[in-house]
């Protein structure tokens, strides 16, 4: 289960294959993957564009649930929050790492944050609550 959400999301979703992910560490309730910040991803100011943070954090927490399951079950983002504290250029490379604090019901409680890779400056964190067992949509439902 672990290597083909590991897979899927480092060759078969191309926003992620766009950024040539790789894992460092996958165990329990763990995830850390470094990734390529390409210039296509640069906001107006030069810099990566707060919302690939956004994106990438939010897919290395949902992959951090997953390791923590029993069982594979669907999950859904329920809440992300994302502090932005510094910038990086495209073309450098940055580190995601993740915790699954917690499972308490249906909810799983996952914190972490993407750092540059060559020194380790501090990009951005988040804190993020996922549905366990989240069901598809609704035939018929227009959200």
């Amino acid at each position: 289960m672990l290597r083909a959400a590991r897979d899927f999301l480092a060759h078969e979703h191309s926003l992620f294959r766009s950024l040539a992910l790789k894992p460092k560490l996958i165990g329990k309730g763990k995830a850390v993957f470094s990734m390529d910040l390409p210039s296509a991803f640069a906001g107006a100011d030069g810099s990566v564009h707060g919302a690939l943070f956004t994106i990438i954090i939010d897919s290395i927490f949902g992959l951090a649930v997953f390791t923590a399951l029993e069982e594979i079950k669907p999950i859904a983002t329920i809440n992300l929050r994302t502090d932005y504290i510094g910038s990086i250029r495209p073309g450098s490379r940055a580190l995601c790492a993740a915790e699954c604090e917690a499972i308490t019901g249906d909810v799983a409680y996952v914190s972490g944050k993407l750092t540059s890779e060559a020194d380790g400056r501090l990009l951005a964190t988040g804190a993020g609550a996922f549905i366990v067992g989240a069901k598809g949509p609704v035939k018929g439902m227009r959200l």
